[in-house]
Parts: C-alpha cells; sequence; structure tokens
C-alpha cells in the first residue's frame, strides 16, 4: 500500500515537473524588457499611437497633464509635454496622428457660453517634438444642446501625406446623414478640398461602417445598402441577401460621390474590411452566412482595382463542419450538429469581428477575426433597511480567433482556428483579444491564457482566462506555412504575474513586437524578437 502511494506521488511530481519544463519558455521568441515602471513615477500609459521605423510613440498622463514618449526598443528616447490648456481652458485629446516629419495632437472643446463644439490642431516636430504650430482651429459645429453636439472623424493616409477630418452635425430625427469632408496636406495647412457631402441614401436605407482616405486625396467609404421593403420581401421569398455592400468614393472634383456595388452572388456577406497600401489595390476581405447575415459559413477575399474601384479577383472558402466543429467536445458537436439538422440548415459558426487585414511582403494577406460579443447584466439587491440598491455588471468576451490566410495571387489558401475563452467584466476587456505579428511563413498570435489551455487538442473543453495566481499565462500561438498550429508558454514560469495588454501591442518595422505589461503594481514595456 505505502509503495502503491510513493510510485503515485512520484508520478505526480514526474507530471508536475514535465509541465513546468514543457512551459519554461518558447525558443521562438526572446523578449527583451525594459526597467519597472511606476504610474506614480514615470506617468501612467495610456495608449500607442503608432510606431515609425522601429520607435514607438506612447500618450502618458501624469496627474493633469500629458506627454508624448519615444521609445527605440525598450528604451525611452524622450519624454515631452503636449499642450492641451489654451486661454486658461483645458481640452479633450482627441486624436494624435504620426505623418511625414510632424506629429499632429487634435485636442477639441465644448463651448457652452457659445453652444459651438470646436476642433483644434497643434503641430509638433516628429523628431523632438519641438513645437510648430499652436491651437489652430480646424472646424466648429454650432450645436443644440450639450447632449448633442455632433462629433470630428479623424485619420491619416496610408503614406502619411493626408488628413481626412470629416464633421458630423449633431444628430437630427429622419434627417439624411450629412458631413462635411475636409482633405489636408501632413503640415495642416489650408485644406486640398473642403465641401458638404449627403450620403446618396436616407439613414433607413445605408450604414456606413468605415471610411479610409487615400493616398490621392480620395475618401473611400464601405458601407451597407438595404433593399427598400417591397423588394426585400421579394429577395427574402427567394433566399437571396436583401442588402449588399457599397464603396462610395468622395473626390474634390465631384459633386457626388462614386458608387460602386460589390455585389456577391448566393452570398450573404457578414461583415467586410478593406485594406489600401501604400501602392496596389485595394484589398477586401471578410465573412459569409450560406443562410443568413447572422452565421459565419466561410470567408472571402476581393482585390479591387484602385482606380476603377471594380473588382477584379474574387476567392472564397467554405468552412467543413469538421473546421466548425473544432475544439468542441463530442457531445458539444453532437449537439449543434443536431440543432442544425433540425432547422434544416447547413452547421454555421456564430458572428465575428474581424481584424485588419495584414499584408504580406509576397503580395499575400492574412485576415483575422474574433468571436467578440459583450452582455449587460443588471441586478437588484435588497438592502437592510427595507430599500433596493441595483448593480450594472458588464462583461466582456473575446473567444476564437480565425486565421485566414491569402495567397499572392487573391486565393485563400487554407483557414484555421486559435481557440481561447476570455472572459472579463467591467474592466472594456482590457486584457483581452490578442496581438499578431507576421514574420516570413509563420502567424504569430499573443494573448493572456490560463496554463490549462496550454495543451489543447482538437475535442478538449476550453478553459476560462485566467489573470491572477499560478494559472496565468501569456501564450504564443504559431501557425505554420500549412495552417497548422502549435502554442506555447512566452515566458518563463517565474514571470507569470506578467499581464499584457493586447490591443497596445505593435508589430514593428523589423517584425519585432513592442508590448506593455502590467505586473502588480508596476508597469514595463518590453520587445519581443521572432526567430
Amino acid at each position: 500500500m505505502k509503495k502503491s502511494i510513493i510510485r503515485f506521488v512520484v508520478v505526480l511530481a514526474l507530471l508536475a515537473s514535465a509541465r513546468v519544463v514543457a512551459q519554461t519558455k518558447t525558443n521562438k521568441a526572446h523578449v527583451q524588457w525594459g526597467q519597472d515602471l511606476t504610474d506614480k513615477e514615470d506617468g501612467k500609459f495610456d495608449r500607442v499611437i503608432g510606431d515609425i521605423d522601429n520607435s514607438s510613440y506612447l500618450l502618458i498622463q501624469r496627474k493633469d497633464n500629458w506627454f508624448v514618449q519615444r521609445m527605440d526598443g525598450v528604451k525611452m528616447a524622450w519624454q515631452k509635454p503636449i499642450d492641451t490648456e489654451m486661454d486658461k481652458h483645458d481640452l479633450n485629446v482627441h486624436t494624435l496622428l504620426l505623418m511625414q516629419e510632424e506629429l499632429l495632437v487634435f485636442t477639441s472643446i465644448y463651448d457652452k457660453k457659445e453652444n459651438e463644439n470646436r476642433l483644434f490642431v497643434s503641430t509638433y516636430a516628429r523628431a523632438d517634438l519641438s513645437p510648430r504650430k499652436r491651437f489652430e482651429r480646424v472646424a466648429v459645429i454650432p450645436a443644440d444642446k450639450s447632449s448633442n453636439i455632433g462629433q470630428f472623424s479623424i485619420s491619416a493616409s496610408p503614406d502619411r501625406s493626408k488628413v481626412l477630418v470629416q464633421v458630423f452635425p449633431p444628430r437630427q430625427k429622419d434627417g439624411d446623414e450629412k458631413s462635411h469632408i475636409s482633405i489636408f496636406d501632413a503640415g495642416m495647412g489650408q485644406p486640398l478640398w473642403s465641401k458638404d457631402f449627403s450620403l446618396p441614401y436616407s439613414d433607413m436605407e445605408f450604414k456606413a461602417e468605415s471610411q479610409r482616405v487615400d493616398n490621392d486625396g480620395s475618401v473611400i467609404v464601405l458601407g451597407v445598402k438595404y433593399a427598400a421593403k417591397q423588394e426585400k420581401r421579394d429577395l427574402k421569398r427567394a433566399n437571396k441577401s436583401t442588402y449588399e455592400y457599397h464603396l462610395l468614393v468622395y473626390t474634390g472634383d465631384s459633386p457626388a460621390p462614386q458608387d460602386n456595388p460589390i455585389t456577391v452572388s448566393d452570398k450573404f456577406l457578414q461583415d467586410m474590411t478593406l485594406s489600401m497600401g501604400k501602392d496596389g489595390d485595394i484589398i477586401c476581405a471578410g465573412l459569409y452566412g450560406n443562410k443568413n447575415s447572422f452565421n459565419v459559413g466561410g470567408a472571402f477575399f476581393l482585390r479591387l482595382d484602385r482606380a476603377s474601384k471594380q473588382v477584379t479577383h474574387s476567392s472564397f472558402k467554405d468552412f467543413s463542419d469538421d473546421f466548425v466543429t473544432m475544439y468542441m467536445s463530442e457531445k458539444q458537436a453532437e449537439k449543434v450538429k443536431k440543432k442544425a439538422d433540425k432547422k434544416g440548415e447547413e452547421l454555421e459558426m456564430p458572428e465575428y469581428t474581424l481584424h485588419d487585414i495584414i499584408r504580406r511582403e509576397d503580395g499575400g494577406a492574412v485576415l483575422l477575426a474574433e468571436q467578440y460579443y459583450m452582455r449587460i447584466t443588471t441586478y437588484t439587491y435588497s438592502t437592510g433597511n427595507g430599500g433596493t440598491t441595483t448593480q450594472t455588471l458588464y462583461l466582456y468576451y473575446y473567444n476564437d480567433v480565425l486565421v485566414i490566410n491569402i495567397d499572392p495571387q487573391g486565393n485563400i489558401e487554407w483557414a484555421t482556428k486559435v481557440p481561447k475563452y476570455q472572459a472579463t467584466s467591467n474592466d472594456g476587456g482590457m486584457y483581452s483579444s490578442f496581438a499578431v505579428d507576421v514574420k516570413g511563413s509563420n502567424i504569430y498570435l499573443v494573448f493572456n491564457d490560463t496554463g490549462e489551455n496550454l495543451f489543447l487538442k482538437p475535442g478538449d473543453k476550453v478553459k476560462p482566462l485566467s489573470l491572477k495566481g499560478k494559472d496565468a499565462l501569456v501564450v504564443l500561438a504559431t501557425i505554420d506555412k500549412d495552417g497548422n498550429t502549435s502554442r506555447e508558454a512566452l515566458f518563463s514560469p517565474e514571470r507569470r504575474d506578467v499581464i499584457l495588454r493586447p490591443k497596445d501591442c505593435v508589430e514593428l518595422k523589423d517584425d519585432n513586437m513592442f508590448i506593455y505589461a502590467s505586473r502588480k503594481k508596476d508597469y514595463r514595456y518590453g520587445l519581443i524578437m521572432f526567430k
């Protein structure tokens, strides 16, 4: 009996030892760490503004003051203040843009006395943050009341040579969506062109989903056009999509946008994103359903001529039943198959959220999508004195990642699924989601997880994210050129108390990844160097 117990203890020890050895550290990447920092002494990290070459630019807050900090790797090159006080009024930091030679700081303020929402820009030299221009007025929105003051949308072209400032007036009931578009050069001098525009469709017919400014100063809006009532009924009877995607192209020499429908027969396009590189064609990619727009049945890729905006190449890939049920237990897989059979539908996955398209150096591309959703739950409790109190819980879910690889010819080579289960509450999903880096033929995903998921195989149950304790782990998932996935611990066991903010990790020009990580009351910057 004693010998059996001793053997059992030895086996457990060996298994635990094997698990620790397996988790020591991946050999596919090396992490270089900067020094320990604190909010009080070094400022509170707010966001990554962007990166140029191998330098990262960060926004830092210290008390009521804002600073821009340039990091060369994990070494701070400088940290310098930006001005957000004008005539003794504190302005809101709206948008920061890294241009070719300048850093543009857009600030805004709502003037209660004049009932105006005002936008300003201050210009700094990117190299050393020396000031060039201070609080030049860019746009003003006359507002009806403080709860409806309109909004500004600001973005830069892929080559950092143009700036789009779009002004949306206060919301109006039953009115067409109107806006004012101004295109500036990188120095924010006089607008290159500026016009008022209305969408060619009513708010009930068209929903704008994203917009980009191209290097030539044209503005591209990607949106969904819905069919009118009678047409919608006819399409439904024919089991066809009741909507289609459109590209609206605004230019300075046309009074109305160029309207380019993106039609794909027999597919319910669920979501679409577009990429406009410094040169080359526009590429669009996304997911579709075979029966409706709420479930995912496959992926698509489209190439559009940059001048005409017409589709020149398309590729589609249906997801097999085995792909849909990957990482489900046999019981779960059988349940979803029976449910689909009962409804007479094909087996499909729930809705996903698209991330940006990553362009490969060989002309190919990578599309990533994540299963994201949020739930709001309200609880009412009885208090000791006979009253009640109400608490609202915001739940954020960031689950499986789809990775779709497109070859240089524009054809979908393969799709794979990286399982994860990240559920947090009242934190905005700050530590959820993933960071991505593409180097050579490998695709690397980095995310917070639990050590219990490190050795997942199809059919295993995915355990929920752990942010504290001995089970917390930062995982490196590697997808090779054939779509095969492997998972390893990115840090050694003694670094388990380091938690990343994946949304603030940035792929640099040399394929390294700049990361921000918190550790107890400290934080630090790091550099992941992939091999």
